[in-house]
């Protein structure tokens, strides 16, 4: 179990830090790969990056902190290049695609892993917020449920391919997610005659 943390963690952006902060996402990252998320110790994190234990508190407070800083920058990037795969249609896309694929280790363990659960919501709460500052293709369309409809669509499509060979053509996933997502979502639609229209938060 983790000792309590008794100060505030540090955010000091100096070079030790920072490779100190790489070195436990590393180690991190290659135990969520081998054993559930709760089952992985504080200590086997240190171990894993060659550090002293009370280094990780005084960066983090627990581990769950530490998954959140991992899922939340990935995520961003990600849902960034889900943003312009809306806008820009199959070249967009294929970048997204091609980020994953290059990245497959690492996205494997966060969204068919121990951290599967967190990553969801991540995308949910990410989307969303970035959803509501930047213009949209069907804007009469609630934020509050095209964000998660879009973003579920993304976050399953990409477990479904990473759990598939690595050979699996990027071709096909692209197709696959211009045919799921972006005809479905980002192509601009005429409004339906709502009874009770949503509130628009357009830029």
């Amino acid at each position: 179990m983790a000792r309590a943390r008794t100060t505030t963690p540090s955010k000091s952006d100096d070079a030790r830090a920072q490779r100190s902060a790489q070195a436990m996402r590393t180690a991190f990252l290659a135990l969520v790969e081998r054993k559930p998320l709760d089952d992985i110790s504080i200590k086997e994190i240190t171990d894993g990056a060659g550090l002293s234990y009370p280094t990780f508190f005084r960066r983090y407070a627990g581990k769950s902190e530490l998954l959140e800083e991992i899922a939340t920058d990935e995520v961003r990037r990600l849902i960034a290049l889900g943003h312009a795969a809306l806008d820009g249609g199959q070249g967009s896309a294929w970048e997204l695609c091609s980020y994953v694929h290059a990245h497959r280790k690492l996205w494997t363990v966060l969204l068919n892993g121990g951290a599967a659960h967190i990553m969801r919501e991540e995308f949910r709460r990410i989307a969303e917020e970035m959803a509501y500052s930047r213009p949209r293709a069907n804007p009469w369309l609630p934020v509050e449920l095209a964000a998660p409809f879009v973003t579920s669509g993304i976050f399953e499509i990409l477990a479904w391919w990473l759990r598939q060979p690595e050979d699996y053509p990027l071709d096909d996933i692209v197709a696959l997610f211009d045919a799921l997502i972006v005809d479905v979502t980002a192509r601009p639609r005429i409004a339906p005659k709502l009874i009770r229209k949503p509130e628009i938060n357009q830029p």
